[in-house]
């Protein structure tokens, strides 16, 4: 059972993250990928008008024999972003054992 589960999950190229978004009503995209940034932004008031403002930026990428996602929020009062999550996990892994995902939670900035 073990082996059948394994090869549904297993990716079905070299690729190392997947997006897969949904944007109502105009439509949804899906892709493979070796790097990937997304930034979502959100309009908002300010200086008596309204304007987008990226407030969530996604970056995702290979650091040395890892793969990371961090997930950085971004207001308008700060200088930098602020980190408040990395998801790490290994590229590639040659055999069985160690931790499957790192996950920290600690905030830092940009």
């Amino acid at each position: 059972m073990t082996g059948i589960c394994e090869n549904v999950l297993k990716p079905k190229d070299s690729r190392a993250f997947e997006v897969d978004c949904t944007a109502s009503p105009v439509g949804s995209f899906r892709a493979g990928a070796e790097s990937l940034s997304v930034t979502i932004g959100q309009r908002m008031r300010r200086f008596g008008g309204e304007e987008m403002w990226d407030s969530v930026t996604i970056q995702c990428r290979e650091e040395g024999s890892k793969l990371a996602i961090r997930v950085l929020v971004c207001h308008p009062g700060w200088d930098e972003p602020l980190q408040v999550a990395c998801i790490r996990s290994q590229s590639r892994i040659p055999g069985r054992g160690g931790e499957i995902l790192q996950v920290s939670l600690e905030h830092l900035g940009g």
